[in-house]
């Protein structure tokens, strides 16, 4: 019977995998661990979409020499049994001599799908699964939704006043309206690293002329997706520069705007024509900042996986009212002056909102 609780390892895993998180993508976030005993021999994680995979990393940190017959390696996904951009992990932990390895969950991905575990038992290299299973499929559910599902995982995200109004009546065009703190701010501009798009309409463009891009944290610019079947959105608006690219969804080309345009013709819903659009460019998720109409699309189709709704400390009075939801948030914390409930859709047990 082994005495090595395999938890507190693979809980290292996903710290690692964590890092990744505004560079990995459209790849899963892996973390991977060698053990011998109590120590950890080496460790590493996928940092960037292209680069080496988590277990090449760590190997390389632990360097050429032989690995110890009871070292263990620890990875939250299965090692991957595929020649992509860099070769398949499985035959390298063959090649180096692992001799056990413990996985969180295996890979969905058909070109993988249980084939790295079959190498790997094939090999004779014991092999652990399902280890914190349901916490790997949480730090993976971009990844498992876009493979699962054919489509990205929907975040939706609003601010509100305290009397729940998402802006003030009457109010200045092309203005925003604080509602969020700085250490609020801070937040969404990380969560924003973290997605591969951020989608907004064309009521939210005219009103607010945000430039969505990331600004008060280092990371990856997600592409700005702008709906705006009727081309109301002037042409000199900031979505449409050059600091970040810009997907326009748009009912007719427009010559005034250099950015990538997506004709939609009229007769066809433009939500389902983004998110098939999103998906053929592996873009794994997208992050819906507004407005109203918008959210309360994706809400009414019920097209979304989690909601943070951040609740200022401001009164309004009047204005346009937040979206509603009809379930209750499964965890509310606190930034600053701010509340931010977080919720999800459907039965997900495993949710945890360390990332």
């Amino acid at each position: 019977m082994r005495a090595v609780d395999d938890t507190i390892w693979m809980r290292r895993c996903l710290q690692l995998a964590s890092l990744g998180a505004d560079r990995a993508a459209p790849n899963p976030m892996v973390g991977a661990v060698l053990v011998q005993g109590e120590h950890i021999l080496a460790e590493g994680w996928h940092e960037r979409f292209g680069g080496p995979h988590a277990e090449v990393q760590c190997l390389r940190v632990f360097g050429d020499g032989p690995i110890p017959e009871d070292a263990i390696l620890y990875v939250n996904l299965e090692p991957c049994a595929h020649h992509g951009k860099t070769p398949p992990c499985a035959d390298l932990l063959v090649e180096r001599g692992v001799k056990h390895v413990v996985i969180g969950q295996r890979d969905p991905f058909p070109a993988v799908a249980g084939k790295g575990v079959s190498i790997l038992r094939s090999a004779g290299i014991m092999v652990t699964e399902d280890v914190l299973h349901e916490e790997c499929r949480w730090m993976q559910r971009r990844f498992l939704t876009s493979v699962d599902d054919g489509r990205p995982y929907i975040i939706l995200k609003w601010a509100r006043s305290m009397d729940g109004f998402l802006d003030q009546h009457p109010r200045t065009a092309r203005k925003v309206q604080r509602i969020s703190g700085p250490a609020t701010d801070v937040l969404v501009h990380r969560w924003r690293s973290e997605e591969q798009a951020i989608v907004v309409g064309s009521r939210t463009v005219l009103n607010d002329d945000p430039s969505l891009t990331v600004r008060h944290v280092e990371g990856r610019q997600p592409l700005r997706v702008v709906i705006d079947r009727k081309s109301v959105t002037p042409s000199n608006s900031a979505v449409y520069n050059d600091a970040a690219p810009t997907l326009l969804l748009t009912g007719g080309k427009r010559d005034d705007v250099g950015v990538e345009q997506l004709v939609i013709p009229g007769t066809e819903d433009p939500i389902a024509a983004l998110l098939n659009a999103l998906h053929e460019r592996s873009i794994r998720s997208v992050l819906v900042e507004g407005g109203a109409e918008l959210l309360g699309h994706f809400i009414r189709a019920d097209l979304w996986d989690e909601a943070r709704v951040i609740t200022g400390s401001a009164q309004f009075g009047a204005g346009t009212p937040g979206p509603s939801l009809k379930v209750a948030p499964v965890r509310t914390i606190s930034s600053g002056d701010d509340r931010i409930d977080l919720f999800t859709n459907g039965d997900r047990p495993f949710a945890t909102w360390d990332r």
